[in-house]
């Protein structure tokens, strides 16, 4: 893949929408995320691929300027790209690939108060970017729930079960910490009360 390309399928970009100022330049972007990521550009000048290392083969994301363009829906790459956005006066965005990374772009937009276009969220993404949710389960099943949803999202983006487990068992002690009398054993909440 050549490094200017990096799919053009999964891409985030400006609506038309609005008559706010917005940049248009490749390379207009916080220092904080430029920082991050070692930048190649093409003979032109133009189309700033950045990579997360000297070692990637293909750029985590591609600035083209009028539209940032990933062949990948890494969670923090697509936060970089949404900052980028941000920085930019981009606050309403087109999404455009696959459902993964429209659903990314769409989970963390939220978050940063930007209108995504291009993914119909689903209740469960909703619940993710901090809408409406059922009452918590006394039970501790909502915490069994949510480390099962959670180790499918794990499976699907990381390929290393030994990283896999690593990921999980912190999920798990984080969880315990925040709530003992939940995660603890059942036998054992019985006799503290």
């Amino acid at each position: 893949m050549s490094a200017a390309s990096a799919d053009d399928g999964n891409r985030l970009a400006p609506t038309r929408a609005g008559r706010v100022k917005r940049s248009m330049t490749a390379g207009d972007a916080p220092e904080t995320v430029l920082g991050r990521y070692l930048i190649e550009r093409d003979k032109g000048g133009r189309n700033a691929s950045l990579f997360r290392d000297h070692r990637e083969t293909e750029p985590r994301f591609v600035d083209a300027g009028r539209s940032l363009r990933s062949a990948n829906a890494y969670p923090d790459a697509v936060r970089d790209m949404l900052q980028i956005a941000k920085h930019r006066g981009w606050d309403q965005l087109k999404v455009t690939g696959d459902v993964v990374f429209r659903r990314e772009v769409w989970l963390q937009g939220q978050t940063l108060g930007l209108d995504v276009r291009g993914h119909k969220p689903t209740d469960r993404d909703r619940q993710a970017a901090g809408g409406p949710r059922d009452r918590p389960r006394r039970d501790g099943r909502d915490l069994s729930e949510r480390l099962d949803r959670a180790a499918v999202v794990v499976r699907a983006l990381i390929a290393d079960p030994a990283a896999q487990a690593r990921l999980m068992a912190r999920a798990l002690t984080r969880a315990s910490e925040r709530d003992p009398e939940r995660s603890a054993p059942r036998d054992q909440r019985q006799r503290s009360r």
